[in-house]
């Protein structure tokens, strides 16, 4: 299956859990896969036929699935936060900075940023 987010994660750690060989490729290495075509077909079908297809042709190279522990979990959606909490602050910083220079001109220049 492909690597999306933590979509994938539940299914995944159920067919581990039946004891299911289960394996997780990035998606850009199945997208490239198979790229013979003129045009780029994108349907749930076409996808899952890809998807099947370089299962089968790179069967011997494929990792099998291992389910994370619970503090690299933890440490992972503690980073998620952290990163869109910086993305947050940037904006308003960003919108603070575009609403002072509507209603006072030039007032920017009467601060210093800080280093």
């Amino acid at each position: 299956m492909e690597y999306t987010g933590a979509y994938y994660e539940p299914i995944a750690n159920a067919l581990h859990n039946q004891v299911i060989f289960v394996s997780v490729v990035n998606p850009l290495l199945i997208d490239d896969y198979g790229t013979n075509r003129v045009r780029k077909v994108k349907t749930d079908k076409k996808d899952s036929l890809k998807i099947a297809s370089f299962a089968i042709d790179k069967w011997l190279d494929l990792r099998e699935y291992i389910p994370a522990n619970d503090i690299r979990k933890t440490l992972k959606i503690l980073n998620r936060q952290y990163v869109q909490y910086n993305k947050i602050l940037v904006m308003q910083k960003n919108n603070l900075i575009s609403l002072l220079d509507s209603c006072f001109p030039n007032a920017n220049t009467l601060f210093t940023s800080p280093r």
